[in-house]
């Protein structure tokens, strides 16, 4: 069983993947923005974040991200998202950057959230 936590502001996608999540063993924490985020990581790390790169009225998951990998090494992040529909070409060329977008897995809404339990348990060396 690991302790996951969920970083998203959509209440129907929060449900649908901690019912599902918990149903595969895990323990679910859930938060709506990256203050949050960071609140619920001090106080005690989980084993693997999942994150909406849309967060607090912008892209504020993407820098939620590159933060919890500069500071927490070998935390697995999976960023599931819609990001991708409203970013610039710019924007969408340095996604191919390396350490740009520093996540183990990045998934376009929506994911089934056996996709994402799946991907949870490969990560978490679960996998079957």
């Amino acid at each position: 069983m690991a302790h996951i936590l969920l970083v998203d502001d959509d209440p129907a996608v929060v449900a649908d993947d901690v019912a599902a999540l918990e149903a595969d063993g895990h323990t679910v924490t859930t938060v709506p923005t990256t203050w949050e985020a960071f609140t619920a990581i001090n106080g005690g790390l989980p084993d693997l974040v999942i994150m909406e790169a849309m967060l607090d009225g912008k892209f504020a998951g993407f820098d939620l991200a590159r933060t919890l990998a500069h500071e927490y090494h070998e935390l697995p992040l999976i960023m599931v998202t819609r990001a991708d529909e409203f970013l610039s070409q710019a924007e969408l060329d340095r996604q191919d950057c390396d350490g740009w977008l520093p996540v183990a897995r990045y998934m376009e809404k929506p994911v089934s959230p056996d996709v994402l339990v799946y991907e949870v348990d490969h990560l978490l060396d679960r996998g079957h």
